[in-house]
C-alpha cells in the first residue's frame, strides 16, 4: 500500500491570499513528538502521519537506525526516567549514532526520576554539548524540572530547542522564548494560558507523546484533537494549525541543516509546502 493510498501524500488545494497559515491545505499530519516500537511492520506506520519518533534508548535505536520508512524519523533519546538507559549512557556512541539522525528527542531532566539528578545532568549536558556543535531538531523533557533545563540553555546555547508537554510557568515560558525554544503541544496542556498568552505562533508545534504499545493509526485522531484546542486559542480553524504546524517545523528544518538526514517522504511535504 502506497502512502498516497492511505491519504499521506498531501493533494494541493485551493489557496488563498496570505501566508503558508492562511492557506487551505490538505496536509498530512505532523506529530512533533512520539513513540514506536522499532520493531513494528512499516505499513503500520503509514497509518500514523508524519511522525518525528523518538527512542528511549541508544539501544533501542541500535534497532530503529536501520529502518527507512517515509514518513518517521527516528531519533536517538536517552529518556532521563530510564535508570537503564542513563546508566548505559556512552557519550562517544551516542555521538556517532547521532551523526547518522535528524532527530535527538526525549532527552532533558525529570525531577520526579529515580535517576540521580547529577546522572542526569551529566548526560543532558554531553548532548547539549554535541548538539551545540552539530544542531539537530531537538526534543526535550522537563517534567517538574523546567527551570533546571532553562538554566542548562543558558549555561551552553543549541539552536531551536523543543520543549516537548512543556508545564513551566508564564514567567519561565516567557524567558523559554527569549532563549528560542520553540513548543510541541500535547492535549494535556493545550488548555493552559501560557499556550496562548505567552507563546509566539511561530515557535507552536502539536505532539501525540504516543506510547510505544499504542497502536500508530491512533496519531491522526490524536494530533487532531491537538489541533482543534489550538485552533481554539488562536480562533483560526484547524488546518490553519496544521498549515503553521508544518510551515514551523519547515523553518526549522532549514535553521539548523538537516533536511538531508529527513526521510524522503517528510522530504516531500517540506517541499511541497514552499
Amino acid at each position: 500500500m502506497s502512502a498516497r493510498e492511505v491519504g499521506l501524500f498531501p493533494e494541493r488545494g485551493e489557496q488563498g491570499a496570505g501566508d503558508a497559515v492562511s492557506r487551505d491545505t490538505k496536509l498530512p499530519p505532523l506529530d512533533a513528538h512520539g513513540h514506536f516500537d522499532p520493531q513494528r511492520a512499516s505499513e503500520e506506520l503509514l497509518a500514523s502521519g508524519c511522525v518525528l519518533a523518538g527512542t528511549l534508548s541508544p539501544e533501542e535505536w541500535d534497532v530503529a537506525s536501520s529502518r527507512r520508512d517515509p514518513f518517521v524519523a527516528w531519533g536517538i533519546g536517552c529518556h532521563p526516567r530510564l535508570p537503564r538507559a542513563q546508566a548505559a549512557f556512552d557519550p562517544r556512541r551516542f555521538r556517532a549514532f547521532a551523526e547518522e539522525t535528524a532527530v535527538i528527542s526525549e532527552i532533558g531532566l525529570d525531577a520526579g526520576s529515580r535517576v540521580p539528578i547529577d546522572v542526569q545532568l551529566g548526560t543532558f549536558r554531553e548532548i547539549l554539548e554535541f548538539v551545540a556543535e552539530t544542531p539537530r531538531l531537538v526534543s526535550i523533557h522537563s517534567y517538574a524540572a523546567t527551570g533546571l533545563v532553562l538554566d542548562e540553555f543558558e549555561r551552553r546555547p543549541i539552536r531551536v530547542p523543543i520543549l516537548h508537554w512543556w508545564t513551566g510557568s508564564a514567567a519561565e515560558t516567557r524567558r523559554a522564548v527569549e532563549l528560542g525554544c520553540l513548543f510541541s503541544v500535547h492535549s494535556q496542556v493545550a488548555r493552559r494560558s501560557v499556550h496562548h498568552t505567552a507563546i509566539p505562533k511561530d515557535r507552536l508545534l502539536v505532539e501525540s507523546d504516543h506510547g510505544v504499545n499504542d497502536p500508530p493509526a491512533a496519531i491522526p485522531c490524536r494530533i487532531e484533537w491537538v489541533e482543534h484546542l489550538v485552533s481554539q486559542h488562536l480562533k483560526c480553524q484547524r488546518s490553519d494549525v496544521r498549515a503553521l504546524a508544518w510551515a514551523n517545523l519547515r523553518r526549522i528544518v532549514d535553521e539548523v541543516g538537516v533536511r538531508n538526514l529527513l526521510p524522503d517522504g517528510i522530504c516531500r511535504v517540506l517541499e511541497w509546502e514552499e
